[in-house]
């Protein structure tokens, strides 16, 4: 360590005094933890400025729906309700003569206000999209002739986001009211930055999450929640007027639950915050429902299946709690629609979203993967700025590493080697290897359920599965911890940090601010 000093030292003194800080091991004055919880803080502050950077970087609207989602928004806080989606045929003879040019009765839904069509680049369908005519822009368009060959006229213009739960429009609705008279693109801008403390969060439980499952661990404490931090396109989420990051958060504080929970072995406390997290999760997107299994899973393997009389109960409460919490909206869903989702509806309004394949077709698609994980790094913007190959693969590269490391940790964790001698990590006990193996299955299942998604809809996307960021980035860096010898884990986690850095960097230098132009 005193030889990387001294080599870095003589160009840059100012970076070898940042190496020196991350790096150091047995200091007197302060013990690991403190430089950890410091790096947390720097991490944070960094993660602001970046956030704003995001905020302001990519023009108004063009993030995932947001037009969607600031018009539900504008429902609950000036209507007083949620948005609806229409309970009629939508067959164009039944929905022109019912809905055109009205005042929009119950059972048609919700438009998309006129005064957004300007960003019909940026909504699914809303079609013709010539914002520059200002026909259109006085009278836009809310049904279109698609063709003999699309079944002919189509509603256009609707609310397709309105089969979302209410959670995070009733949270903006009081900042939506305090910056009533502003222009739309003001609101938005101040949504966006409303969605930051969400982002912090997140990163804050994947501190939490790593210093919980293996404490004392500086390498995963430091890489983890940098991991998430830098993550592009959570990051993303989290810069947005969307419900996503939202989700993402409340999903993470479930994680970090359930990996204190397999630790203490559930207590009562910790199921009732589960369940609680569980319902508002269940409150702010549907693909929360993931975490149902995910919570049993923890509960009956962690407590032992046997011992049903202690998983049973309180498995049993945290489901109730979540259910007593979520259920006034999916009582109104099943009372309006039919159903405890709304998809069908939505299914309906999006006629040209089929589904892109089989299960099994989609899970061994070459093509399906590449999309999701160009998805997951890149494509801001509705798919308007894909990274290129070079740019996947070098992505890619370290995370299939990662998962060889991973494969290793399963095969060789718990051995008496002289390696894992005194290292925590690599000889886990019970409940962290019953952690990591839940970390594991909450992967698999959000990914699968982003497959599943796509055999009833085309389109089928990455962002489905961000709630799994925590668990994701823990099993990476794990992979990373198990490959990298002890005395070379201080350099490992420097080079992580910088090339999650420099990645970000890139990708803005490279893709995002040369697009600016281009924007439509």
């Amino acid at each position: 360590m005193a030889e990387l000093a001294e080599t870095v030292g003589a160009r840059e003194p100012r970076l070898a005094a940042w190496v020196g800080w991350l790096t150091a091991r047995d200091r007197t004055e302060e013990t690991t933890a403190t430089v950890v919880r410091r790096f947390l803080y720097v991490l944070l502050a960094v993660y602001v400025l970046k956030q704003a950077l995001y905020v302001v970087l990519f023009p108004p609207f063009t993030g995932h729906d947001e037009v969607a989602h600031y018009a539900y928004l504008q429902t609950v806080a000036t209507k007083h309700r949620v948005a609806l989606l229409p309970t009629i045929s939508l067959a164009a003879d039944v929905y022109d003569s019912t809905c055109l040019g009205t005042n929009v009765p119950s059972k048609c839904g919700d438009k998309l206000p006129p005064s957004l069509y300007k960003y019909c680049n940026y909504v699914l369908h809303w079609e013709p999209c010539d914002p520059t005519n200002p026909g259109y822009l006085a009278n836009p368009p809310y049904a279109a002739d698609y063709g003999p060959a699309s079944g002919g006229i189509h509603p256009v213009g609707l609310q397709y986001a309105a089969n979302h739960p209410p959670l995070y429009y009733i949270m903006m609705t009081p900042l939506y009211w305090a910056s009533e008279g502003t222009s739309p693109v003001t609101q938005q801008y101040l949504l966006r930055i409303a969605a930051i403390p969400f982002g912090i969060l997140t990163v804050i439980l994947a501190y939490l999450l790593a210093t919980t499952l293996f404490p004392g661990d500086a390498f995963l404490a430091i890489t983890v929640p940098a991991f998430v931090a830098f993550q592009t396109q959570v990051s993303y989420e989290a810069a947005m007027v969307n419900n996503d990051i939202v989700c993402i958060a409340l999903y993470s504080w479930i994680l970090y639950l359930l990996v204190s929970g397999l630790r203490d072995r559930f207590p009562w406390r910790t199921c009732i915050l589960a369940g609680f997290a569980f319902g508002l999760a269940l409150l702010s997107k549907g693909t929360s429902i993931t975490a149902a299994g995910i919570i049993a899973f923890a509960m009956i393997f962690g407590l032992g299946w046997q011992n049903w009389r202690r998983w049973l109960p309180k498995g049993a409460a945290t489901a109730a709690l979540a259910g007593v919490i979520s259920a006034p909206w999916y009582a109104f869903l099943y009372l309006r629609y039919g159903n405890l989702s709304a998809l069908p509806q939505i299914q309906k309004i999006q006629w040209w979203n089929k589904p892109a394949g089989t299960f099994f077709g989609m899970l061994t698609s070459r093509s399906f993967i590449v999309d999701r994980f160009q998805e997951t790094w890149g494509d801001f913007g509705w798919r308007k700025i894909p990274l290129d190959n070079t740019m996947l693969w070098a992505i890619a590269v370290p995370l299939i590493i990662a998962a060889g490391g991973l494969v290793l940790y399963v095969v060789t964790a718990g051995r008496e080697t002289a390696s894992t001698a005194g290292d925590a990590v690599l000889r886990p006990r019970r409940w962290q290897s019953w952690a990591v193996v839940t970390l594991f299955v909450t992967v698999a299942v959000a990914y699968i359920a982003v497959v599943q998604f796509g055999t009833e809809f085309e389109l089928t996307q990455a962002r489905y599965y961000f709630p799994a960021i925590n668990a994701f980035a823990l099993l990476v860096m794990l992979g990373w911890r198990t490959l990298l010898p002890r005395r070379a884990l201080p350099y490992g986690q420097v080079v992580i940090v910088a090339a999650l850095v420099l990645l970000n960097v890139m990708i803005f230098s490279q893709y995002v601010i040369p697009y600016y132009p281009h924007w439509p």
